[in-house]
């Protein structure tokens, strides 16, 4: 009677942990597409702020050289584009930042369980051999 309940405890403790390993799976899995995806998009941003960087400076030259007031409206007109985008590449790279930091602790966290369960494992392993 005592072996039976027993199985059934082992049986359920073993469907239990294939279940929380298929899901902290799929949260690494999720938590590595959601850093990828940060990347991706902080380095298009970064590409698209060069840019902008790159035409605000042409246009501050032109500006220089002919001051007229559709250029100034043209060089405010990048200037705000250049700031927004600043403003941007800050809150991806902060998102990102943050993605990848709960990527590293869920991945710890991770490879902490496994270890415990070999551990478990090697400890069951030996128990049963010494009965």
């Amino acid at each position: 009677m005592l072996e039976k309940e027993l199985d059934q405890a082992t049986k359920m403790a073993e469907q239990a942990q294939k279940k929380v390993d298929q899901l902290r799976k799929r949260l690494v899995s999720e938590s590595e597409k959601a850093s990828a995806r940060a990347k991706r998009e902080l380095a298009a941003a970064r590409k698209r702020h060069s840019t902008a960087n790159a035409r605000l400076k042409k246009a501050r030259t032109s500006l220089r050289k002919r001051a007229t007031p559709e250029n100034q409206q043209k060089v405010d007109a990048l200037r705000k584009q250049v700031q927004e985008l600043a403003e941007a590449l800050a809150n991806i790279a902060k998102a990102a930042y943050e993605a990848a930091e709960k990527y590293m602790s869920v991945k710890a966290d991770a490879i902490l369980e496994e270890r415990k369960a070999k551990a478990a494992d090697r400890a069951a392993t030996m128990v049963e051999k010494a009965n």
